[in-house]
């Protein structure tokens, strides 16, 4: 995975924790665990590229689509729009 797809990933997984967290609850708390393990995977897959990181399971995987769909019903806007830019980029 490309250090760009695994930032893409990520910012993906923030956005579907915060809206579950403030605007409706989605995921159980043993979803969000392995939500949060594959956040902490990818982290480390970004400083050391031959580690690989598991994706959630595919019923967490749906919830998360439904994540994106309801970003949209709901005009949902995360407080922090990219959280995980490089330090080199501020």
């Amino acid at each position: 995975m490309l250090r760009e797809e695994i930032n893409e990933r990520l910012a993906l997984l923030y956005l579907s924790l915060q809206f579950c967290a403030n605007q409706k609850r989605i995921f159980t708390i043993g979803e969000r665990i392995c939500i949060n393990q594959e956040r902490a995977q990818l982290m480390h897959q970004k400083d050391y590229s031959n580690s690989i990181a598991k994706a959630v399971p595919k019923t967490i995987e749906d919830k998360i689509k439904e994540v994106v769909r309801l970003v949209g019903v709901y005009n949902y806007r995360a407080f922090h729009t990219d959280p995980f830019k490089d330090e080199n980029e501020y």
